[in-house]
């Protein structure tokens, strides 16, 4: 019979090497990590070459609650550089903003961080200097990051990491995600494509049903869901998806909801705090706790959408700026009879989402590369387009076959990304111009 002192010997062997075994695992993720987020931040930093209009226009919109809450006690003009834009409420002396603040608050750590370092490294500590704009870039490259790495997650779930890593190579540097992240940081699309992967995540968590943990993922799940909308409010479509696979998952829907009343309500009151930052704004800007805050901004084209337009034309169209979407459409459309991935509910959000779209009254969205608003649903179509990685990568000449079309789609994107000036739309940009520009990429 083995002396205890052996005994002790042993376990404590075995545990040093679990130690050992989790630190080196811990390394491997992080380094790589580390060298993507110095790349990714070569990108950004080369890409902007005026990084003081990082804080302009609708940018500026969704960043200005915070120099208005933390440097200027409030809402009054002095915190807003694009005063044409920004104008005052009538009757007031307080900055109406019609963008709701779920960028803000995502910003906010960066924001803070800047705003304690800016006296130490010289800059002005008015919310507008180049270290804020710093930050912000900083800031959408952290979310996009973060955004892929739980990508990640979802699609190892169910596919290899080659198709996990063509998968996230090919939204990257295949489509206006590229342009969101590293030319316009500071607008919503990234930080939305974000939440939207958080979505996904926390949904797989949820239906897992494991009890360790189980009251954290319902607080996260109300705090993502809510965060989301706040952002984005017709990201509330997505909401579906969630829903839908909760519903598939339970077949008693009753029983549920009785054994998980508690953890439901917290999720909900959750949801409900997200908001309250907001409502108190509009309350305290304009007298009410809710409100349309597009003002005369609104679907107009409700009854005549703009559906070709919004995904083919020249102004901004989706399919056109970013072909290499069709290939997790093409997902969705071969797993709509399996609903392995819940397929049906994802082309009924993703269709729902381009209906409303085509009925805003400005159904190209400004000067824009490409159709801005699907930037989030990137994160949606990830393992739909992971489905179709999976499927090439079974023989050589469709592996072959597979990654040239991605290399000749992400050429395509880069190309045209870095050729654009805003903007590409107006009278005078026809499908002439855009068919000029892929002239001089090939």
């Amino acid at each position: 019979m083995p002396c205890l002192c052996c005994l002790r010997y042993k376990f404590a062997r075995l545990a040093n090497s679990h130690r050992l075994k989790r630190s080196v695992k811990k390394n491997t993720i992080a380094i790589p990590l580390f060298f993507l987020l110095c790349f990714f931040g070569y990108l950004s930093f080369d890409a902007i070459e005026r990084p003081q209009n990082v804080i302009w226009s609708d940018a500026e919109g969704y960043y200005v609650y915070l120099p208005s809450a933390f440097i200027y006690n409030g809402f009054d003009k002095a915190a807003v550089r694009d005063t044409n834009y920004l104008r005052v409420w009538p009757g007031t002396d307080q900055i109406y903003i019609k963008y709701t603040c779920g960028v803000a608050i995502l910003e906010s750590p960066f924001f803070l961080t800047a705003h304690l370092l800016s006296r130490p490294f010289g800059y002005a500590s008015d919310g507008h200097s180049l270290i804020y704009c710093y930050a912000l870039m900083l800031a959408g490259i952290f979310y996009l990051l973060a955004g892929m790495c739980l990508l990640w997650h979802s699609i190892r779930a169910y596919y290899s990491p080659w198709a996990a890593g063509a998968v996230l190579a090919g939204l990257l540097f295949g489509t206006n995600l590229y342009y969101y992240s590293f030319f316009q940081p500071s607008m919503s699309h990234v930080y939305s494509f974000f939440l939207f992967a958080a979505l996904v995540w926390s949904t797989d968590k949820l239906l897992q049903g494991e009890k360790k943990n189980q009251r954290w993922h319902y607080l996260l799940f109300g705090f993502i869901a809510s965060l989301m909308v706040l952002v984005r409010p017709t990201s509330v479509l997505v909401l579906l998806y969630p829903l839908y696979r909760w519903s598939k998952r339970t077949p008693d829907k009753q029983a549920f909801l009785k054994s998980h009343a508690g953890l439901v309500i917290m999720a909900a009151v959750i949801a409900m705090l997200v908001w309250v930052p907001q409502l108190m704004y509009w309350k305290s800007v304009t007298g009410q706790w809710l409100m349309w805050s597009y003002g005369d901004e609104t679907f107009k084209y409700w009854k005549e959408p703009k559906l070709f337009r919004v995904l083919f034309d020249a102004w901004n169209g989706w399919l056109l700026y970013s072909p290499i979407a069709f290939i997790p459409l093409l997902g969705l459309v071969l797993g709509r009879h399996t609903n392995q991935h819940s397929e049906p509910i994802l082309m009924f959000t993703l269709a729902a989402a381009t209906y409303l779209f085509a009925s805003w009254w400005a159904w190209w969205f400004g000067g824009a590369f490409g159709h801005r608003c699907y930037v989030e649903y990137y994160a949606l179509l990830a393992i739909p387009f992971a489905a179709v990685a999976e499927r090439a990568f079974r023989k050589k000449w469709s592996t072959a076959l597979f990654v040239l079309i991605c290399i000749l789609l992400i050429y395509y994107n880069l190309g045209l990304t870095y050729n654009y000036r805003a903007p590409w739309d107006g009278e005078n940009w026809t499908y002439d111009s855009v068919w000029n520009e892929i002239k001089r990429l090939f």
